[in-house]
């Protein structure tokens, strides 16, 4: 009788699941997690999305209008560059926006002591 159930036990063991219990138990585990963890979220009020959102359109805005400035000084510098006679003032301007980015880069580049 003992040989018998150890055979039992050990046809038990060798016994694979399913394919069904190898997809399903995975894709169970991950959404339970999934779950879990959207209860630990930190989800802003209306008033704090209004603020944020308005932030976030502001910026935008404001980087727009910066990034078309200096394309509109660009492009009249080298308008200006390659006329026959070139314009003088743009060329000035746009040797001075160029040594006003390398200064910055360059300061932005040191270390803080």
């Amino acid at each position: 009788m003992f040989g018998v159930d150890n055979m039992a036990n050990q046809q038990a063991a060798d016994k694979k699941p399913s394919a069904i219990v190898t997809f399903v138990a995975p894709v169970r585990e991950y959404f339970r997690d999934t779950f879990g963890e959207l209860r630990k979220v930190h989800w802003p009020t209306r008033l704090e999305v209004r603020n944020l959102s308005a932030i976030v359109l502001a910026v935008t805005v404001g980087m727009s209008l910066i990034l078309g400035l200096f394309d509109f000084t660009f492009e009249q510098a080298f308008f200006g560059i390659l006329k026959p006679a070139p314009d003088v003032i743009w060329v000035g301007v746009l040797v001075f926006v160029v040594l006003a980015i390398i200064v910055l880069v360059v300061f932005a580049g040191r270390e803080r002591r």
